[in-house]
């Protein structure tokens, strides 16, 4: 039977021919990238084609992207074309605007700009996969064969959460919230306390800064970097020590170097200045334990202890409204209607049952194979390691079943881990009699993608559900609705260049199509799904479920001169249905009230435009 483990000195039995262990794992990394990365092109060319966005955060970046370009402030992160003329204060970083802009601006001289947009769009994601796969490769090369390294980079194509952060147009942050979160990873797993350390601080200051939710990741970071201190009070805690003062120094330049001093405002969405300082207690208590670590244990946690007090009474006394989260301070009606709509922020259970299961069995293959590993470690030290790896996926796990979004942190975790397992099964297998190896080869599969089998399970019983429901037949697959919802007919780029023909106006739409209409004219909107425009949100989900004359009054109070909606989207139907008598729904059955006027702006477009008569 093969051997998956490997020394640092022992080149990879599967590939016999290379000579470099680490050659050899590049070259599998960079080949199941290039399978991924064409498959993915191929898959989605049609929606290349028409720059059609997965997501309005990912249009609404690149015109984040467009403003920088065009002379806005590198320190002034607003949108102004959403609730003009003040716009919307957006909490995102510019540490992603970095790359989308940097390869535009490369690109620019040789395509022209509309030309290196759409490439640029195609190619960060996909290179920000090959970041991932790397750091994945790299992990998976220091431990086991190159048959491990390959798989683990393989099981990102098997699973959906992880991949669709990286498709084709998908230039928002949440896959670089991927690549840090590997590379804290990776700097956990290093041999030199002193590098690690600076290796796990320096990610977590740009994953937060990239997106706050990263908060509890980080906490689970340096609580384990704390027990390695616990462990052997001999270190000094200089993993700890180390992790904390990187995290605080990172944080702070991050800080300077992106916000400056323009907005010193505390928010509990975005790195504030009550956030650094949190951080820079954290750091200082961390380096007064190094310097005098208490001989006992219980004076050594009563020492972590009284840090982490600290640290909540910095953060929760100077900024008591954070409390709540994020998204406490928001209007009640645009908690109802938006944000507890968002499933991506939501437990798993409110997923698709192929995600729910992808959600919580992915990570349980990978906690199963890593108490393999710790079992089968060779020394202490290598032990202890995967001890630590065992708790941060099992955290990371725990964040993603309340979180559907943070799950692809805890899947990639996982990977490195459940490839082992697995290839350790299959290796068994060739061994064993023809029916029970094919047995074993089915739960083999279901172990690289355990949605798969619930995916098989709701096709398996389509047929009876159809013939129940008068042939309308609903199969919810991985989060998109195939059959009596497919994608969306809207045309945006049709709808883009008819807008743009005509003088610049104020647009009132569904907060999901607001991104793509004004990243593709220079109209404006009133809002968009960005909870710091929560005032235009609260009017356009208000004047859309309200009865045609409170309606006109809100709309009238904004200055729109057009109403726009795509009907084939979700979020109409959600205003209709929950507002039978409300605008949408009389928008919807093509009954406009009096002031407002049907134009057939732009034919083709499958969208639908009123022009506001009074």
């Amino acid at each position: 039977m093969a051997s998956l483990f490997v020394s640092a000195d022992q080149a990879p039995a599967a590939v016999p021919s290379v000579t470099d262990p680490a050659r050899g794992a590049r070259l599998r990394v960079l080949i199941t990238w290039s399978m991924l990365a064409v498959t993915m092109i191929i898959v989605n060319f049609k929606l290349i084609a028409m720059m059609r966005f997965g997501d309005p955060d990912d249009a609404l970046r690149l015109l984040q992207v467009r403003d920088l370009l065009a002379g806005q402030s590198w320190f002034d992160v607003h949108q102004y074309r959403v609730a003009a003329p003040e716009g919307v204060p957006m909490h995102w970083s510019r540490l992603v605007d970095v790359p989308i802009a940097g390869m535009i601006l490369l690109l620019r001289p040789l395509l022209g700009t509309a030309s290196a947009e759409q490439v640029t769009a195609v190619v960060v994601p996909l290179l920000t996969l090959l970041c991932a796969m790397a750091l994945i490769g790299r992990l998976a090369a220091r431990w086991f064969n190159d048959e491990v390294v390959g798989l683990s980079g393989l099981m990102v194509g098997l699973t959906p959460p992880v991949l669709c952060q990286f498709t084709p147009l998908r230039i928002d942050h949440h896959g670089w919230q991927i690549v840090l979160a590997l590379a804290a990873l990776s700097g956990l797993h290093a041999k030199d306390a002193r590098r690690g350390a600076l290796v796990i601080g320096l990610a977590l200051a740009a994953l937060l800064a990239i997106s706050i939710e990263g908060l509890p990741l980080t906490a689970l970071f340096l609580g384990i970097c704390a027990l390695r201190g616990l462990r052997n009070p001999a270190s000094r805690f200089d993993w700890f020590s180390g992790a904390t003062a990187s995290l605080a120094l990172g944080s702070a330049a991050i800080f300077l170097c992106t916000r400056g001093t323009y907005d010193l405002v505390t928010h509990c969405d975005a790195i504030s200045p009550v956030h650094l300082a949190m951080l820079a207690w954290i750091a200082a208590g961390a380096a007064a334990l190094r310097f005098a670590t208490p001989r006992s244990l219980p004076g050594q946690i009563g020492a972590l202890a009284l840090i982490g007090a600290g640290a909540g009474v910095i953060l929760l006394g100077a900024a008591p409204e954070c409390r709540g989260g994020a998204f406490v301070m928001l209007d009640p009606l645009v908690k109802r209607f938006w944000y507890d709509s968002v499933q991506e922020g939501m437990p798993f259970w409110h997923t698709s049952p192929p995600l729910a299961a992808a959600i919580l069995a992915g990570p349980l293959v990978g906690i199963i194979g890593t108490l393999w590993i710790w079992r089968s470690a060779r020394d202490a030290s290598s032990r202890m390691l995967w001890f630590d790896h065992l708790l941060l996926l099992t955290g990371a796990w725990l964040i993603g079943l309340v979180v559907a979004r943070a799950s692809a942190t805890a899947l990639v975790f996982a990977a490195v881990p459940s490839a082992a397992l697995i290839l350790q099964g299959v290796y068994r297998l060739r061994s064993v009699a023809i029916l029970p190896r094919l047995g074993g080869y089915i739960v083999v599969i279901s172990m690289l993608a355990p949605g798969l089998p619930v995916v098989m399970a709701m096709a398996a019983a389509a047929p009876l559900t159809a013939n129940s429901t008068s042939g309308k037949l609903e199969k919810s697959v991985a989060g998109v609705t195939l059959g009596a919802l497919s994608i969306s007919q809207c045309r945006y780029d049709v709808a883009g260049h008819a807008l743009d023909r005509l003088p610049a106006v104020d647009i009132f739409a569904p907060l999901d199509i607001g991104p793509d209409l004004i990243v593709r004219t220079h109209d404006r909107v009133v809002a968009t799904g960005h909870h710091r425009g929560a005032a235009g949100m609260h009017d356009v989900i208000a004047a859309f479920m309200a009865p045609a004359e409170q309606a006109h009054a809100l709309i009238r109070k904004r200055h729109t001169a057009l109403v726009v909606v795509c009907p084939d989207i979700y979020e109409p139907s959600v205003y209709a249905a929950r507002a039978p008598g409300g605008l949408m729904a009389d928008l919807l059955k093509d009954r406009p009230p009096h002031w407002l006027q049907p134009v057939d702006i732009a034919p083709g477009s499958h969208i639908k435009f009123w022009r506001v008569v009074n």
